[in-house]
């Protein structure tokens, strides 16, 4: 396993980072614990000492496993990172009271990485109006926090504001080879990089995305070498400066199998395959696909719809040309949750991380798939 030591944090993580928001499910929709804890075991075994998870993740039920899973090792030999839902600060009661509930849920005294989840232009005044910093700051007086951070889905003004307001330990943003661009991240990295502030990368395969590449783009890749789609994702994040922790949401023991492997020796990144990466994000705009990483932020839906789950249908019939797969899996999701459902509420556009105008896109979904009906 690869190992950084952050100056600014002095303790030594591993590269690779296991992030809990993905964990294997059963038919009823909860958590596989026999198969998730037999991944931590192997991932843990392996090296890894970074554990990510959330107050909302698996609705709930991701902390829950955690504290379940993790007393098997000493406590001392990893680092839990868990983050505070801003979504719910409403009082200055409700910091203190909803990081307890998580010690209590982790079954630990501290947490070593906690972050304020998912900071934007409409939730930073909750923070400040709830004096959630100030309490997490003592928190850290207390030993109960080793390191204050925070979680970041908005606009660059404010995310600079932020950082230049208060004193950050860590910050955690989704980062990969498509959004570097695409979405301005490397304006983001930049400025934690200008502050000395380390990154903890989220959604470096982009929510799957950049594992399932278009035909003309997975081409790209293949003439250089046989790495998978998923490995030259994470690679090129291994490649940077400044990213010591690098977040894969794993569902699969494959998965878990194939980042060991990856994040096992370093690989810089040769001329040829930076020219192949700059290559595969030009094949990959070229098809008109839904920006969509399936976090679910914007669920569940008053109305019913699957909104992450038509977007990946539409997704993956833009990428592969697979209308009778796609026709199916559109199918599967049943029509009491499918695209005619939308009601153009908009509720939903203000929790997307991505700024997608899911109305807008809703409708292009729904026409899409009634031409081919």
């Amino acid at each position: 396993m690869m190992y950084s030591t952050p100056a600014k944090l002095g303790v030594k993580l591993s590269r690779l980072g296991f992030g809990c928001m993905r964990l294997p499910i059963l038919e009823s929709g909860k958590i596989d614990r026999k198969l998730a804890a037999e991944m931590v075991d192997k991932a843990y075994k392996s090296g890894v000492n970074y554990l990510d998870t959330a107050y909302g993740y698996h609705d709930g039920e991701s902390e829950l496993f955690l504290g379940e899973t993790m007393p098997r090792y000493p406590r001392e030999s990893f680092y839990l990172a868990d983050k505070l839902p801003t979504w719910l600060l409403q009082t200055e009661a409700d910091p203190e009271r909803l990081f307890n509930e998580q010690l209590g849920k982790l079954g630990v005294d501290y947490i070593d990485f906690y972050l304020l989840h998912s900071l934007d232009k409409d939730r930073w005044p909750a923070v400040k109006a709830t004096k959630a910093y100030e309490l997490l700051q003592e928190k850290k007086k207390e030993g109960k926090i080793r390191f204050l951070g925070f979680s970041y889905h908005g606009d660059f003004d404010t995310f600079c504001e932020i950082i230049d307001q208060r004193e950050w330990d860590f910050v955690q943003i989704q980062i990969n080879y498509l959004d570097y661009t695409m979405s301005d991240a490397k304006a983001y990295h930049d400025k934690l990089s200008a502050k000395g502030i380390p990154c903890v990368v989220m959604e470096p395969v982009r929510g799957g995305f950049l594992a399932g590449l278009p035909d003309s783009a997975r081409a790209v890749q293949k003439a250089v070498n046989g790495d998978s789609a998923a490995a030259w994702a994470l690679r090129w994040c291994m490649d940077m400066e400044n990213m010591p922790v690098i977040l894969s949401g794993m569902s699969t023991m494959a998965q878990v199998e194939e980042n060991l492997d990856i994040f096992s020796r370093e690989r810089p990144l040769s001329g040829a395959e930076r020219k192949a990466i700059e290559e595969t994000k030009e094949a990959i705009l070229a098809v008109k696909t839904i920006p969509c990483t399936a976090c679910r932020y914007c669920m569940d839906c008053d109305y019913g719809v699957n909104i992450p789950g038509m977007f990946t249908a539409f997704n993956r019939l833009k990428l592969f040309k697979n209308e009778f797969r796609a026709k199916i899996e559109y199918a599967e999701l049943g029509s009491d949750h499918d695209s005619s459902n939308c009601v153009k509420c908009g509720v939903c556009v203000s929790k997307c991380p991505q700024g997608i105008d899911i109305p807008a896109r809703m409708e292009e979904v729904e026409a899409t798939f009634k031409g081919l009906q």
